[in-house]
């Protein structure tokens, strides 16, 4: 089975600019935190609090979902722009870029869902032990968002538990469709079986 580039929509190809785009924005975002706590730690610049709070939460945070999210969407979009073209490509299947980019065996809800729930596990743990210190010192404004950001941690985390039993569901299905339509190299197979992030199941954390 000879494999071609099966081709894939604007919409496809749109993705992956705004893959590029959110890993070019955290690059900068990274660097302005560690700059910003470097400099206010040296005594060089004298960054505001505040400042260096929402770069290092947007850093931790946002950008790790913001990131693995974007992946999502675009390997998404090709994965089923890649099976609907396989009636179209008889005895061809797509090259191996295609296919590690969009038909892993890993679904890619997969490791957003994980992301999901360990920063909202995380987050319950943190914001959770710091609550009760807040309202003890009549802090009330800091006590009314730490629990806010708790309640948000928790619907996240419970939002993504059933999230990851679903996906890993789905890329089983995908999985056996994918077997049923290409017969793929030992090596492809090997590449494909690997995960976005991590190592082996769970290790959605780049750890």
């Amino acid at each position: 089975m000879h494999a071609v580039q099966f081709p894939l929509s604007a919409r496809v190809r749109a993705g992956r600019w705004w893959l590029v785009v959110v890993s070019v924005v955290g690059g900068v975002l990274v660097v302005a935190a560690l700059a910003s706590v470097v400099a206010g730690a040296a005594g060089w610049v004298a960054v505001p609090r505040a400042v260096q709070v929402v770069l290092v939460l947007v850093t931790l945070f946002v950008l790790p979902v913001g990131w693995v999210g974007a992946h999502a969407v675009w390997a998404l979009r090709g994965r089923a722009e890649l099976f609907a073209a396989a009636g179209e490509h008889p005895r061809r299947r797509p090259i191996d870029r295609q296919l590690v980019g969009h038909l892993r065996d890993e679904h890619p809800l997969t490791p957003l869902w994980w992301m999901v729930a360990v920063l909202g596990g995380l987050g319950a743990l943190c914001l959770g032990f710091a609550l009760p210190f807040a309202l003890a010192d009549g802090a009330l404004l800091a006590g009314a968002l730490l629990g806010a950001g708790l309640v948000v941690s928790l619907a996240a985390l419970a939002l993504a538990v059933p999230g990851i039993r679903r996906a890993e569901r789905q890329g089983a299905a995908d999985r056996k469709r994918r077997a049923e339509l290409w017969s793929l190299p030992s090596a492809v197979e090997r590449r494909l079986a690997g995960p976005l992030l991590g190592t082996g199941d769970g290790a959605h954390l780049g750890t």
